[in-house]
């Protein structure tokens, strides 16, 4: 049974999520960990008529002997067929698939330097990749694989096997692929998402404010023309994906000069095989001004230095606190899941999807509109069963957005 439920899965990641279109080049990036997998999904591209399917193999293993020992010019300077590679298939329009899987403890060993030099000379050398991903200039879509790392990080119970077909269970379960009634079927709950953010956006709002019992007190400008985004979207060449499955969210971009408050995260961040727990910020005029984290300050502190944008906000996404994977209690220690059990905010770069005539326009013009630009893009959760949204119209009247965690919209 579990088998045949993984080959739904890989349709649907086909199908919903890059919308794989007949003589298309799929490009996947996976850990060898889930080889498996990744057969069953090259199968099934190929099923459908794909070009070709290029697989770009990771191992944590290898990276993390890379990232301890490797001479620092090793980290900070990227071969150039890596930028070439990538670039070939951006410039064939080749869906792009990347399979992941949660690690929380996968680089807890490397000094933050490291992480950060590494990070860095990548985002670089990969700078047109990421712009072409967040101006959907490319149809692409993130899932989840189980693996016994993260099964194990979780407190699956049994043999290695049945620790991993339970949390292949579960991916199933919370992708609404198993055990949802039909009303709540993937393809009925990406419509329901959509029809969300059609209400959103007629309300025309220009700022949110949050409030919550933990000390979040936070106000969020909305730049003029953003547009709320959710469910699937359109790429350039109009058609249609899904970028994450799951997704629970709704998201745009926040004017990245104007936040003003505190806000605090309410379930860990794992960033670059690490985890930051119990942080909160203090931002002024939209400039993270104030970091404090009881595990992970260090990492965290090299995070919002990458560059000057990663010092601003890039998203601001609302999730409802009943949502499934909310519901399921756990936390998953990976940005995909977590995130679609609560509202998230993100440090860096905006979507410039997520504001009207974006197209053709430059880092510089989008920052002239409010849209942030950075070379990082990174969610953190500060949803709460006690969170308050209300939205600030133009003329200053307000409407409730969420009350005590419940979307009202």
């Amino acid at each position: 049974m579990l088998h045949q439920k993984l080959r739904e899965y890989a349709k649907l990641l086909l199908t919903s999520g890059v919308n794989l279109q007949k003589n298309q080049t799929l490009f996947i990036s996976v850990d060898v960990e889930s080889k498996e997998f990744a057969y069953i999904v090259t199968e099934e591209a190929y099923k459908m008529g794909c070009f070709e399917v290029v697989v770009n193999w990771r191992s944590i293993p290898v990276a993390k002997q890379r990232l301890l020992y490797a001479r620092e010019n090793a980290l900070i300077r990227q071969p150039n067929w890596l930028s070439a590679y990538y670039k070939t298939y951006v410039d064939r329009k080749s869906a792009f698939l990347s399979l992941i899987s949660a690690n929380p403890k996968a680089f807890s060993e490397v000094p933050p330097k490291r992480l950060a030099m590494q990070g860095k000379s990548l985002n670089d050398a990969l700078s047109f990749y990421h712009q072409a991903i967040m101006g959907s200039q490319l149809t692409w879509c993130v899932a989840s694989v189980a693996t016994l790392d993260w099964a194990e990080a979780l407190n699956y119970t049994g043999t290695n096997d049945e620790k991993i077909s339970a949390l292949w269970m579960d991916i199933l379960r919370l992708c609404r692929l198993v055990d949802v009634p039909e009303e709540e079927y993937i393809t009925s709950h990406l419509t329901n998402l959509k029809k969300r953010t059609e209400r959103l956006n007629a309300l025309n709002l220009e700022a949110l404010h949050y409030t919550c019992s933990n000390g979040t007190n936070l106000t969020i400008h909305l730049p003029e023309g953003h547009i709320w985004q959710g469910g699937t979207e359109l790429a350039n060449n109009k058609i249609e994906f899904n970028a994450n499955i799951p997704t629970e969210e709704v998201y745009t971009a926040p004017q990245f000069n104007g936040v003003n408050g505190i806000v605090y995260a309410t379930k860990p961040l794992i960033y670059q095989g690490n985890m930051i727990k119990n942080f909160y910020f203090k931002i002024e005029r939209g400039d993270i001004i104030e970091i404090h984290a009881e595990k992970g300050q260090e990492i965290l502190e090299e995070l919002i230095s990458t560059d000057f944008g990663s010092h601003f906000l890039g998203e601001v996404a609302l999730v409802d606190h009943y949502s499934p994977i909310s519901q399921s209690n756990k936390i998953f220690y990976e940005t995909l899941y977590d995130e679609n059990a609560s509202c998230h905010l993100a440090i860096g770069a905006a979507y410039p999807t997520c504001i009207a005539n974006n197209e053709g326009k430059s880092a510089e013009q989008l920052r002239d509109r409010g849209i942030n630009y950075s070379m990082v893009h990174v969610d953190f959760m500060i949803g709460h069963e006690d969170m308050n949204i209300v939205g600030i119209k133009k003329d200053k009247t307000t409407v409730p957005i969420m009350e005590h965690g419940r979307l009202l919209v």
